[in-house]
């Protein structure tokens, strides 16, 4: 009996101990922050076309990467921002692999006539928290409400930089929200006047075949038909690119590669007419 009552305890702390890592484990690792909110809106090809996928990547296009530097936080500024690590000083502007480099956070478009952007019912949440923008880079279908949230114990300003929609500029507290409906198509820079480091951008498209690469450069979009289609690339610092991609009658597609590079600066030298 003895050896009854210590086998059913021995389970009941084993069961305890996995239960509380699992516990653990979700409280330690939440789930990333959405950074796509696009979806079509209603079917823009035949129902009998078959559907494909087109696949690629961006580059940066120079022997030598360029150097980015980590950004600038002030510790009198970073106070209270985290519970005890400093604030991630990581320089999220450009940020390319080093072994491929392939270029992230850039946003791809398959330019498809006559596809609309589905707005969602919900709002579009962007985050503070830790005194950083979360996501970096976010695609927002056009006509969306964005609340932009603030998960830190103090006050952010949030300070859009747009030009065809509506500006905003205001104090969130901690904990609190504030709102905005954005209702033309533009890339929109975020900032924060009391953290001048978080920054991030707003992508707001009426393009739903769009997507963002990844820490490789890498990009995939779904749904398209056989065809020829004009490629759109938007970076923040390296500006646009365009390229085009062809779809067979089979739904096959040769990977599209398009290549990046800094644009190069003006010398300041008036021309003589």
């Amino acid at each position: 009996m003895k050896h009854i009552t210590a086998l059913a305890a021995l389970l009941a702390l084993t069961t305890a101990s996995i239960g509380s890592e699992s516990a653990t484990d979700e409280a330690c690792c939440p789930e990333p922050p959405k950074a796509s909110y696009l979806a079509l809106k209603a079917p823009v090809f035949a129902p009998d076309e078959d559907k494909a996928t087109v696949t690629g990547k961006v580059v940066f296009d120079g022997e030598k990467l360029p150097e980015v530097k980590p950004l600038e936080i002030a510790e009198a500024q970073a106070k209270d921002c985290t519970t005890g690590d400093p604030v991630d000083a990581t320089n999220r502007s450009l940020v390319i692999d080093k072994e491929t480099k392939g270029i992230a956070n850039c946003v791809v478009s398959v330019v498809v006539k006559d596809a609309e952007v589905k707005v969602p019912e919900d709002p579009i949440e962007l985050d503070q928290a830790q005194c950083r923008y979360e996501p970096h880079v976010i695609l927002i279908p056009e006509g969306s409400t964005v609340h932009y949230l603030n998960s830190d114990t103090i006050s952010h300003n949030v300070h859009t930089y747009a030009v065809k929609n509506q500006a905003y500029n205001k104090i969130i507290p901690a904990g609190e929200k504030g709102e905005q409906k954005l209702t033309k198509a533009e890339a929109i820079q975020v900032k924060c006047d009391i953290h001048p480091w978080m920054t991030c951008y707003l992508f707001v498209t009426d393009h739903p075949f769009t997507a963002k690469t990844d820490a490789q450069g890498n990009f995939s979009i779904t749904g398209l038909a056989p065809g020829k289609y004009n490629i759109e690339i938007w970076h923040e610092t390296l500006g646009k690119a365009k390229a085009s991609v062809t779809i067979a009658a089979d739904g096959t597609s040769e990977a599209v590669e398009v290549k990046m590079s800094e644009k190069k600066k003006s010398s300041g030298r008036r021309r003589r007419r």
